[in-house]
């Protein structure tokens, strides 16, 4: 984190009270600041409470109960840097027989932490996703949403739809969210990324993946240790 205004911000709220009047207005005035220099942090998105994610431990979980858990709507600034509540992103490995679709943060992208990294397709689940009462489909249609916008991926050459693992770091920023590890299987290869200037689309066959492991983001090299290292 570079910006020294929320920095301040952030050092400000966190000497008061958690959840004392002084603590939530502060972190209004977080969320206002975060708006004015990154209006995507507008989105209401769906977020878990950490006291409900004790069945998950360790970084990376091959098995879970996700599903079963209940989860908030609100405003994605007044979340972030939150103590006590983790957004998931649903986390999108493509592959199309031995090849894996990376995407490189480019210059143009609003993340300064991953720029010049490789990583694979994501974003928050908005509250648009949302099928009631269906926490799966709700996480699926984020995924495809994502999937599309970032990669033009159509549903017309999806194979089939896996949920891989679950990633609970705690390291920097991963603490505000928990990565919902999916694969997709595609029939084809010809998919590129959608978003000129801010990321590009690279295929890498599994051969490949260990030379361009200290290029990948966090949570792609943890992906990689626990589920392309040895399969």
């Amino acid at each position: 984190m570079a910006d020294i205004k929320l920095e301040e911000l952030l050092a400000q709220r966190d000497k008061a009270e958690f959840g004392s009047e002084e603590w939530e207005r502060l972190n209004i005035e977080k969320a206002d600041y975060l708006e004015s220099i990154k209006p995507s942090t507008r989105e209401r998105i769906i977020f878990f409470e950490e006291k409900d994610l004790g069945n998950i431990s360790g970084v990376f979980t091959k098995e879970t109960q996700i599903f079963d858990l209940p989860f908030g709507v609100g405003r994605r600034s007044l979340l972030e840097y939150h103590p006590t509540r983790r957004h998931p992103i649903p986390y999108v490995l493509i592959r199309y027989e031995d090849e894996y679709f990376f995407i490189l943060r480019e210059s143009g992208g609003g993340e300064l932490r991953l720029i010049g990294k490789k990583g694979l397709i994501g974003g928050h689940v908005d509250d648009t996703d949302i099928t009631e009462g269906d926490l799966e489909r709700t996480f699926q249609n984020a995924l495809l949403r994502e999937a599309k916008e970032e990669a033009g991926l159509d549903e017309g050459i999806i194979e089939c739809v896996e949920l891989r693992g679950i990633i609970k770091s705690d390291l920097g920023v991963d603490i505000d969210h928990l990565g919902l590890v999916y694969e997709i299987v595609v029939n084809t290869n010809k998919i590129k990324s959608e978003e000129d200037g801010v990321m590009t689309g690279v295929w890498i066959t599994k051969e490949d993946l260990p030379e361009h492991y200290e290029s990948f983001e966090n949570w792609s090299k943890i992906v990689y240790d626990n589920l392309l290292k040895n399969c």
